[in-house]
């Protein structure tokens, strides 16, 4: 799959790569895109990233096919000293996964991406 850079969203914010996706008018994410983009363009798309925050606002939920790159992702950051986040947790379902898998407890998750970025500078700062 090629990236449509309209369904993605890349900002860098003082050397901090932040990552999302173009929501519609009900503020939801292109659910198959969002599928799609974790399974098989995440990493690599990411590749040259270390300092992360990875944007879910707007994806309802997330399958294995996602979670397991965000995983591989977070170790990848820590490997190389760097720092990852999440943000926009905000669907009941999508909670409730990151919940059951303790994804909640394994990832640092914040409201949005201002915060986000907010603490990634301070790990940086004190790195």
């Amino acid at each position: 799959m090629s990236i449509d850079p309209h369904q993605l969203v890349h900002r860098v914010d003082n050397g901090i790569h932040a990552v999302g996706f173009h929501l519609d008018d009900g503020g939801r994410a292109n659910q198959e895109f969002v599928r799609r983009f974790f399974s098989t363009d995440f990493l690599s798309a990411t590749a040259d990233m270390h300092i992360l925050a990875v944007d879910l606002t707007g994806i309802i939920s997330l399958d294995s096919s996602a979670l397991g790159p965000l995983v591989q992702k977070l170790r990848d950051v820590q490997e190389r000293q760097g720092a990852m986040a999440l943000c926009g947790v905000q669907s009941p379902a999508l909670r409730e996964i990151f919940a059951l898998t303790r994804f909640d407890k394994v990832f640092r998750i914040f409201p949005n991406q201002a915060a986000a970025i907010a603490s990634l500078a301070q790990t940086v700062k004190t790195s």
